[in-house]
């Protein structure tokens, strides 16, 4: 499983912030989280509350 795959399993149960999701998918660095998550975003896969700080599924 990749770690797009697993980010979407973790963010359709609930909205998580970045560091949530890092701890969820297991993702050691913070840049390439936040990177395939911006990315993610701009394929429409993932949206972001920018009021709460949190990532959810689209």
């Amino acid at each position: 499983m990749t770690d797009r795959e697993k980010i979407l399993i973790a963010l359709r149960e609930k909205p998580l912030k970045t560091f949530e999701v890092m701890k969820r998918v297991n993702i050691k660095n913070q840049d390439d989280c936040q990177s395939l998550l911006l990315k993610m975003r701009d394929e429409g896969a993932v949206k972001f509350d920018i009021h709460k700080g949190h990532w959810r599924a689209a």
